[in-house]
């Protein structure tokens, strides 16, 4: 059943629950090997977020993956029981930073949903929400935000205008270029980080969604991305990045290379990632934060 005016007015209206949530250090090691690190055993500032005796690092963009909460009465959304999740794409992903994230922690995590933006009849829907997640003292740790995109959902008779507005690339070479040698398995290790959603490892499922075979998580790639802006703009210090913000504009497949080109404007690091094998811009209008 389609959405309507009535049932975004009362989502934007619900008031957020907050739930507690929590993770291990399995949780933040595990996140960090699904992105690449720890590949050279013998790097020192590497092994920093990969083993537990040489350091406790945590990669900033692994709170996408440590941002659950347990379920709790009353803390579900109405709206996205009834939108289209077969006509969804990821469109952005935004996160700011209060602290270094710790390697393990008990957490309270409240989202709500933000803005719902209309496109129109056939042109679909942009959702935004965010997510705050606190240390169980209540001390903000990161604020998560993203937008989707319900291309089946639009002409519900909602504002088109309010949305994110495109963070934009500067007119010039890139200021430097950091090449991320994807792995033919990545997507199966990155599921094991909880998103088990099986068109990024089964070959059924994504043909018929319309893949010739299955596609890397836009998370994973975004976590790629945050590790080469932390390798080459931070020198692997986590606690230099305030924030991160993505827009996702083509697939990536398992084993892809990631050039990511990056571009420094004082404490702004503005990003875009390319496929190299195939010419194609993946992730745009990337914005991180260094201080």
């Amino acid at each position: 059943m389609p959405i309507t005016l009535a049932d975004v007015e009362a989502e934007l209206a619900r008031e957020p629950v907050e739930a507690p949530g929590g993770y291990t250090d399995r949780d933040s090691l595990l996140y960090a090997v699904a992105v690449g690190m720890g590949r050279d055993p013998m790097d020192r500032k590497e092994l920093e977020y990969v083993c537990e005796t040489q350091g406790d690092r945590v990669l900033p963009s692994a709170a996408t993956v440590l941002s659950r909460a347990k379920r709790v009465e009353g803390a579900g959304t109405g709206l996205g029981a009834k939108m289209n999740f077969a006509l969804l794409l990821h469109g952005e992903q935004r996160l700011t930073l209060h602290q270094p994230i710790p390697r393990a922690a008990e957490t309270l995590v409240s989202s709500r949903t933000t803005g719902v933006f209309d496109k129109g009849e056939g042109k679909g829907a942009l959702v935004t929400s965010e997510t705050d997640v606190k240390l169980a003292s209540g001390e903000p740790l990161f604020t998560l935000g993203s937008t989707l995109f319900y291309r089946g959902d639009g002409g519900f008779g909602g504002q088109a205008d309010g949305a994110p507005v495109p963070h934009p690339i500067p007119d010039r070479a890139p200021d430097t270029v950091c090449e991320m040698q994807g792995r033919d398995d990545q997507a199966m290790v990155y599921a094991l980080c909880g998103d088990r959603n099986p068109l990024h490892r089964d070959p059924d499922f994504a043909k018929k969604a319309g893949f010739d075979m299955p596609i890397l998580h836009g998370l994973c790639s975004y976590g790629i991305a945050c590790h080469a802006v932390l390798k080459t703009m931070c020198d692997y210090d986590q606690a230099r990045m305030k924030t991160f913000d993505v827009r996702f504009s083509s697939p990536v497949f398992p084993g892809e290379t990631q050039v990511v080109e990056m571009w420094k404007d004082d404490v702004v690091v503005s990003f875009r990632v390319r496929i190299k094998e195939r010419d194609v811009v993946s992730i745009n209008n990337g914005r991180a934060v260094i201080v």
